[in-house]
């Protein structure tokens, strides 16, 4: 049987994407809950449980593979069909009604609370329609972890635009093989990017830029492409074997994604400066790749399994609806907190196993009931909101041609 990822026409939502979301957010808040403690996530490992805590990160790279499969996944049925791509104005509509607004409010916040020093007038527009990463040492200004949002804008733009360049070149339907090869072929420059700059910049704050424009992290969402494409593979004995077989198989899968998830640990986590500094930086950068690689089976068997909420527990599937307000929210209390003024309520100023577990419920504790109500008071309407929008300004044989779940 082939690997059934894509839905029918009349899109549905996958609930199990939104578990995995979940449980990406609560990955980045335990990360960033450690700074409570005095002590930044640490970068490079003094002992051994520094490497689990520094693997709280890689919930990033789950979030862009999520994302290169629900953002692309419209655009590649339209392509391998040949039905009218979707309409750029409904797209842009949706996409920005569901990333700007909360980030505005969280942004503002940061802003009055925090305080925004070293920052120049004409920085604050850049900030405020994310496109700080295109800006050399601006990336994690502000609200930090904002510099994944910019990349998932300019992945938004992206696909957009290679996918009316591949309508272009082809009038008709796309041979999923055809698009297949050329999303292997783009990951691989991805990689060739991030490789050059490592060992050509690897340790100056020009080279962290490079590493992260989007040509270098362009490759995390390319398994969320390739599993979009895998839907279309069934008559392909090559393809299908590697994006179908091989990974979708409980087995197979399984190890798969636990090698290319502790091969990944062990790059970002493992590898000591002592090694150089080309070494430790090229190891790091090809670690997001790995993750990205083990991640995108893990959302294979996500799509393939029964929905886990069902016998895990409704509030899983509640935490994913709510993880954008989770995940930027935690960061704006979290700002907040290590102020002078804030830090008089962090529960245990001081690291730990025992205070990083504290630090992780209280902030928890703190943000998920905020992304509650950003989600119903905020989100949820605005998501409404652009659909209604969308439906009105786009004609029919458009509006149909399919959107990803929100």
């Amino acid at each position: 049987m082939a690997l059934s990822t894509a839905p029918p026409r009349a899109a549905r939502r996958l609930t199990n994407l939104d578990v995995l979301r979940a449980l990406a957010a609560l990955l980045v808040v335990a990360g960033h809950s450690y700074a409570l403690g005095g002590r930044y996530e640490p970068v490079i490992p003094d002992k051994w449980s520094d490497i689990a805590i520094h693997q709280c990160a890689s919930g990033v790279w789950l979030f862009f593979v999520l994302s290169g499969y629900l953002i692309g996944r419209p655009f590649v049925d339209a392509l391998v069909r040949g039905d009218a791509l979707p309409s750029l104005g409904r797209y842009a509509v949706k996409r920005a009604a569901r990333i700007y607004p909360l980030y505005w409010l969280a942004l503002t916040a940061v802003i009055v609370t925090v305080g925004a020093s070293g920052t120049k007038a004409w920085q604050y527009p850049v900030h405020y329609l994310l496109l700080q990463n295109l800006v050399p040492g601006r990336q994690a200004a502000l609200l930090g972890v904002a510099w994944t949002l910019t990349l998932e804008v300019l992945f938004y733009a992206a696909i957009a635009i290679a996918a009316y360049a591949v309508r272009r070149v082809v009038d008709g339907p796309v041979a999923p093989a055809r698009l297949a090869r050329w999303i292997c072929m783009t990951w691989l420059a991805s990689i060739a990017w991030g490789a050059a700059c490592a060992l050509l910049v690897p340790d100056t704050t020009f080279g962290v830029w490079l590493r992260e424009l989007l040509p270098g992290m362009w490759g995390e969402f390319c398994p969320g492409l390739l599993i979009a494409v895998s839907a279309y593979l069934a008559a392909d004995g090559r393809w299908r074997r590697w994006l179908v077989d091989v990974p979708g198989r409980a087995s197979s899968g399984a190890v798969l994604a636990v090698v290319a998830l502790t091969t990944a640990v062990v790059c970002d986590g493992v590898i000591p400066f002592s090694a150089g500094v080309r070494t430790y930086v090229l190891a790091n950068t090809m670690s997001a790749q790995i993750f990205a690689l083990g991640y995108g089976v893990v959302v294979i068997h996500a799509i393939r399994a029964r929905p886990w909420d069902e016998r895990a527990g409704r509030w899983l599937l509640d935490l994913g609806l709510i993880s954008y307000g989770i995940y930027l929210l935690h960061a704006t209390i979290g700002l907040a907190l290590l102020t002078p003024a804030g830090s008089r309520f962090i529960p245990m100023p001081h690291g730990g196993f025992v205070a990083g577990v504290v630090h992780f419920v209280f902030l928890a504790a703190l943000t998920v009931p905020l992304a509650w109500l950003s989600w119903h008071l905020l989100e949820q309407p605005l998501i409404g909101w652009s659909h209604r929008v969308g439906r009105r300004r786009v004609a029919p044989s458009l509006a149909t041609a399919g959107a990803p779940a929100d």
